[in-house]
This record gives C-alpha cells, structure tokens and sequence, in this order.
C-alpha cells in the first residue's frame, strides 16, 4: 500500500506531492511538498521518520536527542523540525540531507585516505562528545558524506547520555571511529577479494556487499 501525501504538522495538513520510501525495512519516507500551501516554516523537501511498533520509547528518545543536539543541527546532525502524524502515526519531521551514506560510498570504491576518512569521523563524533553524549549505533549507514565533504550522524535512537562520560581518547566515541574505519576498509577489502575470484563469501554475506554469486542467501 502506498503511503498517503499527506501529514499533520502542528495540526495542520500538509500535502506532498510525491512520497518515497527510503528503505526497504525502515519506515522513513522523502517527501516533495507542493509550494501552494501554508507550509507551516517547512522546506519544500523533508523527512518523515515513522515510529516502529513496540518502539515507542526510543522514538520519544530520538525526540530527546534532537532538542538537546539543537547546536548540533544542521551541522553534525539533520534539522529537527517536529512532530507529525502520518498515514496514522507519530512521526518526526527532519531534514534531507545530499550526499551517500558510509556504506554505500564503500561500495563505490571512490579512493579516499584513512587519514582522510577518520578526520572527517572524528569531527562529528567529537561534537557529539562535547555535550556529554554518546552515540551508539555506529554502523556505517548511518553516516552520510555529504556533498559538502562533511559528514553528518542520522538515526539518533540510540544516543546515551552517561553522568560519567569517558574523556575523549578513552570513550565510546572515539572508539566508534576506529570501529567505522575498520569496517568501511574491511568491507572494501572482502570486495576486491571476492571480485578477484580469491575468495567467495558467503552468499548473505555477499548480498550485504552487493556481489552476485547467484546463490540464493535465503
């Protein structure tokens, strides 16, 4: 079924043009919004990010973290601008951002430096520190490089906020960086193993990194 073009922003309807679902598994839509409307201080392109059932409260969570992040907005983190009801749902209202997210740019095998790349991890990640946050769904699609050369953090579920925070070089932040390296670099290098025929990895395991055994990993 397709998602209705339509939403409830602070009450208000708010009709989209187009609606596209940008993930298969995840309940997060682009929408195209048409000009001749009140939009209500709305973009003309945002984001809805649906609630999950049975996870409630780490969509109030998110909520939490985007008012808390809101020096972080727009810069390290998308633009937070509220809740919505969609098809029937809570939602929340964020920015779209332009660019591809680590995982993908792996994938695309675009030459960059490890020097290069933790650079531009650290200085989001370290941002996040400095508000004595900790941001702990580090995979690597959720990291987008940005047209910009930046790099932003979506999906902020699951951000802590311990009374004891580590100082920088010993805490789960900094951690993450050397995680998400090693990662992004072990991802490329299974891919141009598998592509050279050196070794065939497991068909799930290829159907992550998007080579075609042609066995069926299910």
């Amino acid at each position: 079924m397709q998602p209705e073009k339509l939403f409830y922003f602070n009450g208000v309807p708010i009709h989209a043009e187009s609606v596209k679902r940008l993930h298969p598994r995840r309940q997060v839509y682009r929408l195209v919004l048409r000009s001749n409307q009140d939009l209500c201080g709305l973009p003309t392109v945002v984001i809805l990010k649906k609630t999950k059932e049975e996870w409630e409260s780490e969509f109030q969570q998110e909520i939490e973290v985007y008012e808390k992040f809101k020096s972080l907005q727009g810069s390290v983190v998308l633009i937070f601008f509220g809740q919505a009801t969609f098809d029937d749902s809570p939602a929340i209202v964020i920015s779209e951002v332009i660019g591809t997210n680590l995982l993908n740019f792996a994938r695309s095998m675009i030459p960059i430096s490890e020097d290069e790349l933790r650079s531009k991890l650290e200085k989001p990640m370290h941002a996040i520190h400095s508000l004595g946050a900790e941001y702990l769904d580090q995979r690597l699609d959720n990291f987008i490089l940005c047209d910009t050369g930046e790099i932003m953090v979506v999906d902020l579920g699951q951000v802590d906020f311990p009374p004891d925070l580590d100082e920088w070089k010993k805490g789960v932040n900094y951690g993450g960086v050397g995680s998400l390296l090693y990662l992004f670099y072990q991802f490329r290098e299974r891919k141009m193993l598998s592509a050279s025929g050196q070794c065939t990895p497991h068909p799930a395991v290829a159907l992550y990194l998007g080579i075609d055994t042609g066995v069926d990993p299910f």
